[in-house]
């Protein structure tokens, strides 16, 4: 008896698949479609579940519900607790660093500006000129009045050596006029003395008559020098006269002279003090007129410190009060005193501006903002926190404060609200009291109710 088997005549079966070997046909049975199918669902189930196991320890959903350590898992942490501290209570006062010496530098002639080689932040020297202004025209001028003083003094020399001629003469009259005051006088006896020896009869007419002769030529003697002498005078006053009227024009055309000469020095710029250029107005070449401004500079090496003070806030200020000046952008602090405060207040911010001396390192400019404390002499209860305890979220700050939920400390973030820093150390105006006990350190690898083991 012949058989045959079921791997002979249908093929074989593998994994719920029937193979048909040798089939005349490639298409599978309606039962081997349903198969296939089958697997197929049950393969796409089991990846489905592998893949939703996998994730569920990571959905956003799972996050949001923050779940209670396992126990030995709560971080060790150390902590503060922290206590209010008296301090002074201060007045912080503000301002900018001003130059003691600036200057807008300007002409008061009109001309063209043939240097001006200075730049912005160039350096001078106080005497060294800075700019010049082309004053041909008052160079001619200046010519001119020299020329008036030398023709007024060549005519004050002409009548000085007038009257030296005419005292000449007074002098030679006066000479010959006590000569013949003389002469006369002795004529004038030998007169009388014939006159009476003639009465007499002791002595001719003839000898009377050369008496009288001789008597009458020594009166018009005297007659001539007194008229000598009097033109000789008159020839002095007229000369004195003349020598202060050209002594006037002298001293006129002098003035004239120095007037041209300050207004030929008008062209040339000299710098006032030794400073530095903040701003060049004008340059060579361009023509400038009375008033033009041609530099804007200061001297960087005497600054101060101007401080517009509250009127309220003025009765905490004194001159010669000792200060503290610190400025941020150079991280520096100076020692100095309060110097003036200008006795008239801003009419529109009734502030009182406090002028502070500065001894310049070289790092500071004009322009820098500086600031000073002053004590009021009221003492407040403050928290100082360090600065390296603060969370910053954006524009809000706070600190982990150590809380419990039950009997397991937790770390609690608390908003809070800061004033000023000083020296790292940053004060706590509100969110914080006397005894809160904060967290130091880790602060990165905590978060909002997660355990922790405080350390004492």
């Amino acid at each position: 008896m012949t058989h045959t088997t079921s791997d002979e005549s249908q093929g074989k079966t593998i994994d719920g698949f029937t193979e048909q070997k040798q089939s005349p046909s490639p298409r599978l049975s309606r039962q081997g479609w349903g198969l296939l199918l089958l697997s197929a669902l049950l393969l796409a189930g089991g990846t489905w579940g592998i893949l939703q196991l996998t994730r569920s320890a990571h959905s956003p959903k799972a996050a949001l519900v923050p779940a209670m350590p396992a126990a030995g898992g709560a971080i060790a942490v150390e902590t503060l607790t922290i206590r209010s501290q008296p301090i002074v209570n201060t007045l912080e006062l503000s301002g900018s660093i001003r130059p003691v010496d600036q200057a807008t530098l300007s002409t008061r002639v009109m001309g063209r500006i043939t240097k001006l080689s200075l730049e912005s932040g160039d350096r001078f020297r106080e005497g060294e000129v800075l700019a010049q202004i082309d004053v041909t025209d008052m160079t001619a001028q200046t010519n001119q009045a020299k020329s008036g003083v030398v023709q007024a003094q060549s005519v004050v020399m002409q009548h000085q050596a007038e009257l030296s001629r005419s005292q000449a003469m007074l002098n030679q009259f006066e000479a010959q006029k006590i000569e013949t005051q003389a002469a006369l006088q002795l004529a004038t006896i030998d007169q009388r003395r014939m006159a009476t020896l003639r009465a007499d009869g002791a002595v001719s007419q003839e000898q009377l008559d050369r008496a009288n002769t001789v008597l009458t030529q020594a009166k018009s003697k005297v007659a001539q020098i007194n008229a000598g002498i009097r033109q000789a005078e008159a020839a002095i006053s007229q000369s004195n006269a003349a020598i202060a009227q050209f002594r006037s024009a002298v001293k006129q055309a002098e003035s004239g002279v120095t007037s041209a000469d300050i207004n030929e020095s008008y062209g040339t710029i000299i710098a006032p003090f030794n400073g530095v250029v903040i701003q060049k107005l004008a340059y060579e070449g361009e023509m400038a007129t009375p008033g033009t401004p041609l530099l804007k500079v200061e001297n960087p090496d005497k600054l101060q410190l101007e401080i517009a003070v509250p009127e309220e806030k003025l009765c905490f200020v004194r001159v010669g009060q000792s200060v503290k000046v610190r400025f941020n952008a150079v991280n520096q602090t100076l020692n100095t005193t309060i110097q003036q405060i200008v006795p008239a207040a801003d009419p529109k911010s009734r502030s009182f501006l406090v002028k502070i001396p500065l001894s310049n390192s070289g790092r500071l400019i004009s322009g820098m903002f500086g600031r000073i404390t002053l004590p009021l002499g009221e003492k407040q209860q403050t928290i100082f926190i360090s600065a390296d305890v603060l969370m910053q979220r954006g524009q809000l700050q706070g600190v982990y404060v150590v809380e419990k939920s039950g009997s397991q400390p937790i770390a609690v973030l608390r908003w809070v609200k800061v004033g000023k820093v000083q020296n790292r150390q940053v004060e706590i105006v509100a969110g914080l009291m006397s005894g809160d006990r904060i967290i130091t350190n880790k602060i990165n690898q905590l978060s909002d109710g997660q355990a922790i083991n405080p350390q004492p």
